[in-house]
């Protein structure tokens, strides 16, 4: 998980500056910002931060961009689970729990309905990893144990509004995802 995790964050990074670059050659304005919120599949509060581009003197003007989002209590084992399995066979399964953050990636893309307006409607798609273990419980000792672990593909989708003031330096955005839930972003624009 920490190779995968480290992975995203190098393609990341490699993608922002890349978006930087191209955000002040194809496109007007580039923004990044930052925001969470709560209510998914994820099962905690989350957080995310975003960066991308967006046109403003088109005919059709656009937006893009890409986001990580990161759940902030997801873990669902009680104090003290040991990290490895049952060392007998006197035990009783309490069912698969998740553990630690969930991590993910996603890109977003968006147009501007009205024209001038500032206002982009956007979906995005990506894919979120998060751990999840199979929790047993010692008859013996009351001690919690992880059975196994895996580390888990979900996917990402959703939608939302975003609103780019034409002489601003900030942006606001409200979405929803079915991983992460309702979430609001508060952005610089450059």
């Amino acid at each position: 998980m920490k190779k995968r995790i480290l992975f995203c964050l190098v393609v990341i990074v490699v993608l922002f500056f890349a978006l930087v670059i191209s955000s002040s050659c194809v496109y007007a304005r580039g923004y990044i910002g930052i925001g969470g919120g709560g209510g998914g599949q994820a099962k905690g509060s989350n957080g995310r931060v975003e960066f991308g581009g967006y046109s403003t003197a088109k005919s059709v003007n656009l937006m893009y961009g890409l986001g990580i989002p990161f759940t902030l209590n997801r873990d669902d084992l009680p104090n003290g689970t040991l990290e490895y399995p049952c060392p007998h066979n006197d035990y009783r399964g309490l069912g698969i729990k998740d553990k630690g953050a969930e991590l993910g990636v996603y890109a977003k893309f968006g147009v501007e309905p009205i024209k001038d307006t500032g206002v982009f409607i956007f979906a995005i798609g990506g894919a979120t990893w998060g751990s999840e273990v199979d929790l047993v419980q010692s008859n013996a000792t009351g001690w919690y144990y992880e059975q196994s672990k895996r580390t888990t593909t979900y996917g990402l989708y959703g939608g939302g509004l975003g609103f780019f003031p034409k002489e601003s330096r900030f942006c606001i955005q409200a979405s929803y995802d079915n991983r992460m839930g309702v979430n609001g972003l508060i952005g610089f624009v450059w």
